[in-house]
Formats: structure tokens, C-alpha cells, sequence
């Protein structure tokens, strides 16, 4: 394409680099839940929301995945591993982790299991998105 954008039904190349920064696979949710919420398996489907006393975390809902595993089923985009927008309540420093709360967000001061690590800081303590390196 002389303009930049190149469209087609089917493409086949190689890739060298993404747009995105994030592993993502399809699950069924058994609501419909934001980007950023907190995951883990569970619920009437595949996927729940993860609380501080989840023992295992799926991922992260997804904004926009580099690479989209089982993207033909029906569900939400679960990052599973990268970095992907984590729904952040309090301040939080870059280099902090963050742990699972209530809800299917994330706090700095949490007790629940580790999400990620916020590659971003922020003194807002109302509900925010924080990128962070994924580490479920």
C-alpha cells in the first residue's frame, strides 16, 4: 500500500515486531468484565473475578493483545503474560508490585498473590489503569 496501511482477508509473513506488548488467550467469562479486571478460573463459565484470597490468578483482561491465542472462540482476551493496563486502586510507584484485592483490582498494599509489577507511578488514589509487567 502506497499509504501505509496494508488490508487483506489472509496474510501470510513474518513478523518483527508488535504493537501491542501481551500474550492473550480467549476465555469465557461468566460476566463481561473491563479491561484491567483481575481474573481467575472459576464462576459459571471459564473465568471469574480474582478477590485477595484468589490462590491462582489467570491474567489480566486484555485492551489490546500483540498476539491472540484460541482468537476464534467466543470470551474475553485474558493477557497472560507482557505488559497490559492492570485496574489500580491507591498510589503506586513504578517498580512496586501489585497483589490482588477485592473485586478484580489491584493494590500496592494488598495481601493477595502478586499481579504485576506498575511500570508507571501514580499519587491518584481513586481507581486508575497502571501498566504493569505481568507476573501471574
Amino acid at each position: 500500500s502506497s499509504n501505509g496501511t496494508l488490508g487483506a482477508t489472509t496474510f501470510s509473513g513474518v513478523a518483527t515486531s508488535a504493537q501491542y506488548a501481551d500474550l492473550a488467550e480467549i476465555y469465557k467469562p461468566d460476566v463481561d468484565y473491563s479491561p484491567g479486571t483481575i481474573v481467575t478460573i472459576g464462576g459459571t463459565q471459564e473465568i471469574t473475578v480474582a478477590n485477595h484470597n484468589t490462590q491462582y490468578l489467570a491474567g489480566v483482561i486484555s485492551t489490546a493483545p500483540a498476539y491472540l491465542m484460541n482468537s476464534a472462540a467466543e470470551g474475553e482476551a485474558v493477557a497472560l503474560v507482557g505488559r497490559v493496563p492492570v485496574r489500580v486502586v491507591g498510589a503506586v510507584n513504578k517498580g512496586q508490585a501489585v497483589f490482588a484485592a477485592d473485586g478484580g483490582v489491584a493494590t500496592a498494599d494488598a495481601t493477595g498473590p502478586i499481579v504485576g509489577i506498575a511500570l508507571e507511578s501514580s499519587s491518584n488514589t481513586a481507581e486508575k489503569l497502571i501498566e504493569c509487567l505481568l507476573k501471574v
